[in-house]
């Protein structure tokens, strides 16, 4: 299976992820942010490195959110 590394910007910060081809159309992204470890999995490796992103954006939402 194919293997990349890619480095996805996240409010302004590089964050180095990696992309797995698991299947002919399953690919996931898993990488860390912030101290917590991000996997998606998505049917190209471009969306599947874009909803890493989100994932991480919305991460960052929960944390900072107030109580």
């Amino acid at each position: 299976m194919i293997q990349r590394e890619e480095t996805v910007m996240v409010w302004d910060r590089p964050w180095t992820i990696t992309i797995n081809q698991k299947s002919k159309s399953v690919w996931v992204a898993v990488g860390e942010y912030m101290g917590t470890r991000i996997e998606v999995k998505d049917s190209t490796p471009s969306t599947a490195a874009k909803r890493w992103k989100e994932a991480a954006l919305y991460r960052d939402n929960i944390d900072t959110a107030p109580r």
